[in-house]
């Protein structure tokens, strides 16, 4: 696995809402999401 700028670790609610905040502050590196979760975050 390439090095990631920023790891989040855990892949609930939380750590997309992570992704979505730097994402949406125009953060352009690499993110990576570690979890359990076998699906992809999602909001419900």
């Amino acid at each position: 696995m390439p090095p990631s700028d920023v790891v989040i670790v855990g892949a609930g609610h939380g750590g997309a809402q992570c992704v979505l905040a730097l994402r949406q502050s125009g953060f352009e590196g690499s993110i990576t999401v570690i979890g359990r979760e076998p699906e992809y975050p999602y909001e419900r």
